[in-house]
């Protein structure tokens, strides 16, 4: 009986926001704003993710948005707000709050101060000329800063130990810290190189480094998933049960996406700046470089990252036998193979792809 108030109430108050000007969509609370099917709506959804601009809303600001959403979930919105409000205010509440514990989350690990707290770091990385020393710390900075954010932003409903985070930490650290200084030290060995491409080779270093990391991040945090499964959804978004196949898919999808979400902005800036330091301006003002370099990383880093996340839904989709039991019952069968009186239905599966790292989950 609750629910239904709540529904009936929320339908009420979206009825009176029906006033909203046409470029906004009927508000619809904790669902996104654009569609999630096709890749703008992905696109649109992740810049409202990742907008910098919430992280100057005051508290005055905050309250009034979380206030505004509480009348519209009871039905007393006061006449006159509009659909555009509704979803500003949401925007707002979603980008300081933590949706489970409704305590804000520190500004330099939410996910709209990603891009500026995280651009000092990518331009650390991608420095040319590192030494052993510069390149461990800024492989161990980059890793730690991937693991706040995703620890401020983990999911509260379900805890899970605090072994599981240090684990996934430290696979990251040691694997993303080997491979680079590893490389690094190839690199400078390898003879047949002239000084100008060792310089170029070593600049793309950040980039393997950072999505090994990547993977074994996700390998380690996630491996129990492949032994107890996932949930899946039918296409109502209803709770069916649960599937290995499902882990497995959503595993594979994961790790491929860490590996493809981190390129644009560690290989971009590299290629751009080997271009613009061959400049007049460049080379008759070197001081200009270090500048130069952090707008190019900014950029990419804004521009590239929204874009490729948004390649891929958070919602993977996987097929799975169902069997006819007596009565016509349908029970889902944890199997891909065809059997006889079983037939096949695509089921979706959260893949736990989401905008936090550089490339991490």
């Amino acid at each position: 009986m609750a629910d239904t108030a709540t529904t009936a109430s929320a339908a009420s108050a979206a009825a009176s926001a029906s006033n909203a000007s046409s470029d906004a969509p009927p508000f619809q609370l904790g669902k996104p704003r654009f569609q999630q099917t096709s890749f703008y709506g992905r696109f649109r959804h992740f810049l409202d993710i990742i907008d910098p601009r919430t992280l100057f809303v005051t508290e005055k600001r905050l309250r009034e948005a979380v206030q505004l959403l509480e009348d519209y979930k009871h039905g007393t919105l006061r006449p006159g707000v509009t659909n555009e409000q509704l979803w500003s205010a949401q925007k707002i509440k979603q980008a300081i709050l933590h949706p489970d514990t409704n305590e804000k989350i520190f500004m330099p690990f939410r996910m709209s101060g990603y891009i500026p707290f995280g651009t000092p770091i990518v331009v650390g990385l991608l420095l040319p000329n590192q030494t052993l020393a510069s390149t461990v710390f800024w492989q161990w900075l980059n890793q730690s800063h991937n693991a706040c954010v995703n620890y401020a932003n983990r999911n509260a409903t379900k805890p899970s130990p605090a072994s599981k985070f240090i684990q996934g930490y430290l696979g990251a650290v040691i694997s993303a810290v080997s491979i680079a200084v590893g490389l690094n030290v190839l690199v400078q060995k390898a003879n047949k190189f002239t000084p100008a491409t060792r310089l170029l080779v070593q600049r793309f270093v950040p980039f393997p480094a950072v999505a090994s990391a990547n993977i074994c991040n996700v390998v380690l945090m996630r491996y129990g998933e492949l032994e107890e499964g996932i949930d899946v959804l039918d296409a109502d978004g209803n709770l069916v049960g649960s599937s290995k196949i499902a882990a497995r898919h959503a595993l594979l999808e994961t790790a491929l996406t860490r590996v493809v979400l981190p390129m644009p902005i560690l290989v971009l800036p590299p290629i751009v700046m080997s271009m613009l330091e061959k400049t007049a301006l460049l080379q008759a003002r070197p001081r200009l470089l270090l500048p130069v370099h952090s707008l190019v990383c900014l950029a990419a880093f804004g521009l590239a990252l929204p874009l490729a996340i948004s390649l891929f839904p958070q919602m993977s989709e996987v097929q799975l036998s169902i069997e006819i039991l007596p009565g016509q019952s349908e029970v889902v069968v944890d199997s891909s193979r065809k059997r006889p009186g079983w037939r096949h239905r695509t089921f979706g599966a959260l893949r736990g792809l989401k905008p936090r790292t550089k490339g991490q989950d």
